[in-house]
């Protein structure tokens, strides 16, 4: 007969995990939507919110930032009145990965394509995770790319160069 699972504690952590009421996890991790809802409402302040034929470019990126900064209070608050698992330090290599697969694909987009940067940010956004397979992820990589091409260069038709090098823009 099978027993139940009891080395993780309700909120997911490893049961020997210490439980604190203050700045835990979910605090920790509120502040963070916090500060990047902030950053997206500043980022966004210089596009209108309204135009007079209707929505403007501002509105989107404005609401979600508001949305997220809501949920960050959310949690935030949740995290100073529960108790949760202590907030631990941060491993680099992810941030590290993932804005460095941002950054990738934000540079060779233009001169390369979709069909060769798609591919390329979702290897390196792999390389976040440590138990990584490249035989499980390029092939993945290659079907997602395949998508956002059909979906953004053909159904959406949005003016994305696919692979200039060989089919031109």
């Amino acid at each position: 007969m099978d027993q139940p699972d009891d080395t993780r504690s309700k909120t997911g952590a490893p049961a020997s995990a210490p439980m604190i009421r203050g700045f835990n996890q979910d605090a920790g991790a509120g502040l963070f939507l916090i500060v990047i809802a902030i950053v997206g409402v500043f980022a966004s302040s210089g596009l209108r919110m309204t135009l007079p034929s209707g929505v403007g470019p501002g509105l989107m990126p404005r609401a979600t930032s508001m949305i997220l900064g809501g949920f960050g209070l959310l949690f935030f608050m949740q995290g100073l009145t529960t108790l949760g698992p202590r907030l631990e330090a941060w491993s680099l290599r992810g941030i590290l990965f993932l804005l460095g697969a941002v950054a990738v694909f934000a540079a060779s987009v233009r001169p390369l394509g979709l069909a060769v940067a798609g591919p390329l940010a979702l290897v390196i956004a792999a390389m976040a995770d440590a138990e990584t397979r490249l035989r499980e992820i390029v092939p993945f990589a290659i079907g997602l790319t395949a998508v956002c091409i059909v979906l953004f260069k053909y159904l959406l038709r949005q003016p994305i160069p696919l692979a200039p090098f060989l089919l031109g823009y």
